[in-house]
């Protein structure tokens, strides 16, 4: 008997609909490089003052971003007994070139859109503590892909991204640091290319003269 209704309960098991993402159709091998991207896609033009943005950008472009970024470096050794401090606070100006690819809506339902940071520069800003210029800039190396994810299923905003880089440091001309992979976020967004949000970057390294862990 319980045999029959082992069966029975086998019979009207119904399949299970598993999402099917956008991106299924789409070529795992032979991707586009960056550089065949940025030759490729269009630049992304200015934003206009036209409201409030209701959706992800159509097509894949190639988008430029600028922001303030500060990070405090936590000075060691001779340079804290130089400088009679501990903390230099740092301000740098960011600059980002970005190649995006069009959005999709992922396998459960929320839209995304993927992008390569293909330039990245903290330009040159002056450590009292440590009496030079310091520079972030971007590796010469293969990066890997960011990500750009809406918050809810129903609409494209807020959202969230999580930018990936691998990167140098410089203090003056010397290279301290070679192909460090960092990871930033940003909450909410609103529109894309993001403004007026808060990045907070986790970007570790120490020295015998400096180190920190994270900025906004």
């Amino acid at each position: 008997m319980d045999s029959k209704r082992d069966k029975d309960d086998l019979d009207i098991v119904k399949p299970v609909d598993w999402p099917v993402p956008e991106s299924k159709g789409a070529q795992g091998r032979g991707a586009p490089t960056r550089e065949e991207l940025r030759a490729s896609l269009p630049e992304r033009q200015p934003l206009k003052a036209e409201g409030p943005q209701k959706a992800f950008p159509e097509k894949a472009e190639v988008e430029y971003e600028r922001s303030v970024i500060r990070i405090p470096f936590y000075l060691k050794g001779k340079a804290k007994a130089e400088a009679t401090r501990d903390i230099d606070i740092m301000v740098f100006d960011a600059y980002m070139r970005l190649i995006r690819e069009k959005p999709i809506r992922n396998g459960i339902g929320f839209k995304q859109f993927e992008f390569f940071i293909d330039a990245w520069e903290l330009s040159n800003t002056y450590s009292k503590g440590l009496n030079a210029n310091i520079t972030f800039t971007l590796s010469d190396t293969e990066q890997p892909k960011s990500i750009c994810v809406a918050r809810q299923r129903e609409s494209d905003y807020p959202a969230m991204i999580v930018y990936n880089a691998i990167y140098d440091i410089y203090l003056g001309k010397e290279k301290l640091l070679e192909k460090q992979p960092g990871t930033a976020y940003a909450t909410p967004v609103w529109e894309i290319p993001p403004r007026n949000v808060t990045v907070a970057f986790e970007k570790p390294f120490e020295s015998d003269l400096f180190h920190f862990a994270a900025g906004t």
